[in-house]
């Protein structure tokens, strides 16, 4: 693994000395692992043998101190956790910025030697060490946590919005609201899930609206394509912009009156692992719990 120099080292994964504990400590000890144990037992389904989530980084026997949940385990956040005297960090997203989470690069593909492999990366080994520095337990949880229902990031969402006495009877991912445009609407979720940047909108602004789906998380073709005929517009993740971006612009230019709202998968999903927390805390009672935000990576410049 290779070494960064004390001034890389200091910019990327430097802590406070003195923590910040966010709640009083439990007499009584359990591992990490124990908790892991209760979040399958209380999960309400099977735990699938194939699976993204899992421990990713860490020692699942660590004596537990404090449990931090976030939508994603940045360096940021595991330098809030540390300093929040918590040690196991469930995320929704992957550490190691991939589908299998390893802690090195990828290997270059195609053109290159079958054994070729990537070249180290010290981002990747300064979020690596920094975990296992503070001896830290990176846990996902995304997957089996999407499947509660209703769904917890749907719930999440329309907490954050203040739309929970406006769901449909019908439909827990379908909102009856009061009428407003499409640009205003933009406006309150851009505000209320504490957006910077990374929010994007198709549609015409003057679009009136009253029935608005929520499609946390990414979101296939298919599922919009099931949505989008029965409301007004969708407030969605992140979604293949070839796929459904493109269907809505045309749909649009058509004269069809619709919109699509994108927040991206991380803010999106932040609301849904604040209800993970609170979750947590009814079986978990030995360690605090409490969520971490990673917040939107994007910023917009000005106009």
């Amino acid at each position: 693994m290779p070494q960064l120099s004390r001034r890389e080292f200091a910019s990327l994964a430097a802590t406070t000395a003195a923590p910040f504990v966010f709640g009083q400590r439990a007499a009584a000890a359990i591992a990490a692992q124990d908790v892991i144990d209760r979040i399958k037992k209380n999960l309400g389904s099977e735990w699938k043998p194939d699976t993204v989530d899992g421990v990713k980084a860490g020692d699942p026997s660590i004596v537990l101190k404090g449990i931090v949940t976030t939508s994603m385990a940045t360096l940021d956040v595991l330098q809030r956790a540390v300093k929040a005297d918590a040690n196991m960090v469930i995320t929704a997203q992957p550490t190691f910025y991939s589908r299998t989470d390893a802690q090195a690069p990828p290997p270059p593909r195609g053109g290159g030697p079958a054994d070729a492999v990537a070249e180290p990366d010290r981002v990747f080994a300064a979020k690596a060490e920094f975990i296992k520095k503070n001896n830290l337990l990176v846990f996902r949880f995304s997957e089996h946590w999407r499947l509660r229902q209703p769904d917890p990031l749907a719930r999440g969402i329309a907490e954050s919005l203040g739309w929970t006495r406006y769901q449909s009877s019908n439909d827990p991912l379908r909102f009856d609201l009061p009428a407003l445009t499409l640009e205003a609407l933009a406006a309150s979720v851009k505000k209320n899930l504490e957006s910077r940047g990374g929010i994007r909108v198709i549609g015409d602004p003057r679009t009136n609206v009253r029935r608005v789906g929520l499609l946390p998380g990414t979101t296939p073709i298919q599922a919009s394509l099931k949505m989008l005929p029965n409301v007004d517009a969708i407030v969605a993740g992140e979604v293949r912009e070839w796929e459904t971006a493109e269907y809505a612009r045309d749909k649009v230019f058509a004269g069809v009156g619709k919109g699509l709202i994108l927040v991206g998968r991380v803010v999106s999903e932040e609301p849904g692992m604040k209800v993970c927390a609170d979750w947590l805390k009814t079986f978990v009672t030995e360690a605090p719990v409490r969520h971490i935000p990673a917040g939107d990576p994007y910023w917009r410049p000005a106009s």
